[in-house]
């Protein structure tokens, strides 16, 4: 019983580097791919929204 608060800290710790390491891989490959929606906090997906926006209106 002694080691179970071992086990599972170490289990919570292995799972957040393997949760973290593949939410920066799908990260790296959204910046990778072009055809991906950009934020619209950011400048340029404000630009990309309202561009396309322009275009559907037109």
């Amino acid at each position: 019983m002694e080691q179970l608060p071992i086990i599972l800290c170490l289990g919570t710790l292995g799972f957040a580097v393997a949760f973290g390491y593949i939410s920066a891989r799908a990260t790296e490959k959204q910046m990778r791919d072009g055809n991906h929606k950009k934020s619209a906090l950011s400048r340029d997906g404000m630009e990309e929204r309202l561009r396309r926006g322009a275009v559907d209106a037109g």
